[in-house]
């Protein structure tokens, strides 16, 4: 799969409170020919969203302030249209089906547990891109890492 057949121009929103891992997720999605802007938790994200025109939201589900499971919430309830969005965790104490059933009723179309690599960072974006704009079913999020 070639990133740049879907990256085109699109925004996507990096929400963590690691700047090492924002760090690491600008790069590599900037050199897959996507922009990105970055958010500390759930409260800039909501400050950022009206703004800007996210394609793609990737929240940690952990973090201080506000986390991504209220984020999720919040963007649920903005009633705008709101990005494809990928949740992203790195505590397996819950278990990934436990972690990918939570996430998909808060909305998010993709689950990314840390560490994941490249190619499942761009199939975690794709399916949730296809499953925002209603061309994938969203009963189940894809889980991956």
């Amino acid at each position: 799969m070639d990133p740049r057949d879907f990256s085109a121009a699109k925004l996507v929103l990096v929400v963590d409170d690691d700047p090492d891992f924002c760090l690491v997720m600008s790069q590599l999605l900037r050199l897959c020919g996507f922009r990105v802007a970055i958010a500390a938790n759930g409260v800039e994200a909501l400050a950022l969203l009206p703004k800007h025109p996210v394609s793609v939201m990737m929240t940690d589900l952990f973090m201080p302030r506000m986390d991504g499971i209220e984020l999720l919430r919040n963007v649920r309830k903005r009633g705008a249209p709101s990005p494809a969005i990928i949740a992203v965790t790195g505590d397996l104490h819950a278990g990934r089906e436990t972690t990918a059933a939570a996430a998909g009723l808060l909305g998010a179309h993709a689950v990314l547990i840390k560490p994941f690599n490249k190619h499942q960072l761009l199939q975690a974006i794709e399916v949730a891109t296809a499953a925002a704009a209603g061309t994938l079913p969203t009963d189940s999020p894809l889980v991956a890492g």
